[in-house]
């Protein structure tokens, strides 16, 4: 069962408790990823599911949309600034030291590793992040540096 993998390998991380969750498309890993949330935190397994995707949409729309269809370079590093500022937001006091982060899509297809560097500062202190990756994506991450586990 996923669920006991995950436990299995959480348990076993050291310093660096930085875990990505594979699959393709639809093969269940958000599903895995919540339910694992829901029997480590019951009806509290919302606040520790963060949908990425969907904060980087909100703080767009929330700021100059148009200075990004004009400079779109300018977008990636307001987006690697909005994952900084939500990692800080979620992270710092939290009474829980687990979260999953779901739908970085676009951190992923930019080829833009700097995100892993904010989940690093955060992970070597008190923090377990799960990340929910596409299979698409596993070769543009350091999979011999973390530990994984894949959906199938």
């Amino acid at each position: 069962m996923i669920q006991e993998e995950i436990e299995k390998k959480i348990r076993s991380m050291d310093k660096r408790k930085l875990l990505f969750l594979f699959g393709e498309h639809m093969s269940g890993k958000t599903r895995a990823a919540i339910d694992f949330l829901k029997t480590r935190y019951r009806d509290e397994y919302s606040k520790y599911y963060i949908d990425v995707g969907l904060y980087l949409q909100q703080k767009i729309l929330e700021g100059p949309i148009s200075t990004y269809e004009i400079y779109p370079e300018e977008f990636l590093e307001d987006a690697q600034d909005f994952f900084e500022k939500l990692v800080n937001e979620k992270f710092v006091d939290s009474p829980n030291n687990l979260y999953v982060l779901d739908h970085l899509e676009f951190l992923l297809s930019e080829k833009n590793t700097d995100w892993i560097k904010v989940l690093d500062r955060v992970t070597l202190k008190k923090y377990t992040v799960i990340v929910v990756v596409p299979n698409e994506y596993k070769h543009m991450l350091p999979v011999k540096a973390y530990d994984y586990v894949e959906v199938v």
